[in-house]
């Protein structure tokens, strides 16, 4: 739990082992930078971001370069386990406000609300969610709003990094339609999907 946000008690105490988790053995001062300022991000097609609570601070100081961006794989939190952490509603709205849409969430990560607790196994959790990531992608619905290298480069990153076959057809489909690839692309991305 090493965070630039300072560790909420208020909710880590109600929680199985996170007040544990949560308690903090040191301090260390860091320089921060925006991803906007970088010089050397001269663009982003896709981030994967945890930074433990400040997910929001670095998406509003990577604006410019989000813009652009056709996926983001990020945390979110659904309690506020650091003070003054934004949660998932958050997330999301500045991630929409961005052209950017909900496409897989992971496991969702939950707790064991205390006094509850199993000696036998003190990691046992039940039903409470915590955190999950997920995985935001430019929204496909609205193709013109893309240019074609957008849309190959969310069609490779659908297809490699998470299995998202249908989300690679539909993007192949519009590059078909711009005629920025060969006519036949989905026919033959389809045949070496049956192939595999």
């Amino acid at each position: 739990m090493s965070s630039l946000l300072t560790p909420n008690p208020q909710v880590l105490d109600c929680l199985s082992l996170y007040s544990i988790f949560g308690r903090v053995t040191g301090e260390l001062p860091i320089d921060t930078h925006r991803l906007d300022n970088i010089s050397e991000i001269v663009a982003i097609d896709f981030l994967k971001i945890d930074v433990q609570g400040s997910e929001l601070a670095a998406f509003h100081g990577g604006r410019t370069h989000l813009t652009n961006a056709v996926a983001v794989h990020t945390e979110v939190c659904f309690m506020p386990l650091y003070k003054d952490q934004p949660l998932f509603g958050d997330i999301d709205r500045e991630l929409r406000s961005l052209g950017l849409i909900p496409h897989i969430f992971s496991e969702i990560q939950k707790a064991m609300i205390l006094p509850l607790r199993f000696e036998k196994d003190l990691y046992a959790t039940m039903n409470h969610a915590l955190y999950t990531d997920v995985v935001y992608v430019r929204d496909f619905t609205r193709p013109d709003d893309m240019s074609a290298e957008q849309l190959k480069h969310l069609a490779l990153i659908a297809h490699y990094c998470y299995q998202s076959y249908d989300l690679t057809v539909k993007c192949v489909r519009d590059l078909q339609l711009r005629n920025a690839v060969a006519p036949d692309s989905v026919n033959r991305y389809l045949a070496a999907l049956a192939g595999h």
